[in-house]
């Protein structure tokens, strides 16, 4: 099924740079009437596909040459919505025999569109660098020792690496500490698939290092959190034993698969990601993990992806934490996980209620692929808990 959904997205996106592609040609052969179509298209489809290129090429390391990879996909798919848009506003004025000055010109309406999808671009880069907070409160009927009340810091979906480094690192963790929580809990994909693509590795350590939090820092892993040189060298079964000792290093503690007594009063669970890429490991059900944990103490678990959220309600879960799916990070992406979580039980962003337990997904703190959020915001959120 996954493989016919995929060669449709494929056929579509073809489709949309066929139509802007015939679009362009018109419009540079107004004003360059030699330029043929046979040196056109072969530029054009490169451009369209040079993301796909790029990691074919392994070049994804070159910092200048993946940008302008990740940018194309989601420039390319604005300019074409920019241009149906425009068509259908130039075709019901013209209906009413409304003129508008120059609209008869080839290049008018695929200029204006290229303008917009730039500025689209220039917002989505700027937008996704400002971390913003966002507040919940949360009554929890349970016992935390002599805590009355928690503040929790909610981080995810950092993905360290080529484009996330220690500047928007050191950015989050601001934010965080301004904050003041009691504990910090980052829900998973803290790297972009290779520790060893992250510049600054000790100085991105070294900010985390910052984060103050008198309960702890605790993480669990998210599908990006695999180590690619080990998966290399095991042939598919990737360890995770770089990605812990650079995390315990930062002082953050790695969970999978466990569950520890925080302060002797409430316990903190971390769970391993259901679908690593590139990893043969297999995770825990939610039952497993929490069948030996006191019940009459708070339970808090971590998990990456919010698509197991009724077996962690069912499992005896108090309140359960995610990310993964930055909620859509670029129109409309949002449209579809918020349809692709809700068939699951579960929310793509928010606040969640279950029959016990309760949830909050975040938008995340990073960027994955082009680095920029357009509909969607990088966060830290802060949940306020009550204990009664």
């Amino acid at each position: 099924m996954w493989v016919f959904k995929f060669s449709l997205v494929l056929l579509a996106f073809l489709a949309m740079n066929i139509y802007t592609g015939i679009r362009v040609l018109t419009s540079l052969q107004y004003f360059f009437p030699f330029l043929s179509p046979f040196v056109f298209w072969p530029l054009y489809i490169t451009l369209c596909y040079s993301l796909i290129l790029i990691f074919l090429l392994r070049l994804d390391k070159k910092f200048f040459i993946r940008q302008i990879g990740m940018y194309s996909l989601p420039f390319f798919a604005y300019f074409f919505f920019a241009l149906i848009a425009l068509d259908a506003v130039n075709f019901a004025l013209r209906h009413f025999q409304i003129a508008i000055p120059f609209s008869s010109h080839p290049a008018v309406f695929t200029t204006f569109a290229i303008g917009v999808s730039l500025l689209f671009m220039v917002y989505g880069t700027f937008h996704a660098r400002k971390i913003h907070t966002v507040n919940y409160e949360i009554c929890v009927s349970k016992s935390a020792g002599q805590l009355s009340s928690l503040r929790v810091a909610l981080i995810s979906d950092l993905h360290l690496g080529v484009t996330v480094g220690r500047k928007w690192v050191a950015n989050i963790v601001d934010v965080v500490n301004r904050t003041e929580p009691d504990i910090v809990l980052i829900t998973g994909d803290i790297f972009d698939n290779d520790i060893d693509a992250v510049p600054e590795r000790e100085e991105v350590a070294g900010e985390l290092k910052r984060l103050k939090a008198p309960l702890g820092v605790f993480a669990c892993q998210g599908n990006h959190d695999i180590d690619k040189i080990t998966w290399r060298a095991s042939q598919g079964a990737a360890s995770t034993d770089r990605i812990k000792a650079f995390l315990e290093g930062a002082g953050v503690r790695f969970l999978l698969d466990e569950a520890v007594l925080v302060a002797g009063s409430f316990y903190v669970l971390g769970r391993r990601d259901d679908s690593p890429i590139s990893s043969r490991h297999k995770r825990k059900s939610a039952e497993s993990l929490i069948k030996d944990l006191e019940s009459s103490r708070l339970i808090i678990a971590m998990d990456h992806q919010p698509g197991d959220f009724p077996n962690m309600d069912a499992a005896g879960a108090d309140l359960i934490f995610s990310g993964h799916t930055h909620k859509g990070q670029i129109f409309p992406g949002g449209i579809i996980t918020k349809r692709m979580f809700r068939e699951e039980g579960a929310v793509h962003y928010g606040y969640w209620q279950g029959q016990n337990a309760k949830g909050v997904v975040t938008s995340g703190a990073g960027v994955w692929g082009p680095p920029l959020r357009i509909g969607s915001t990088s966060e830290a959120a802060v949940i306020n808990i009550k204990l009664t």
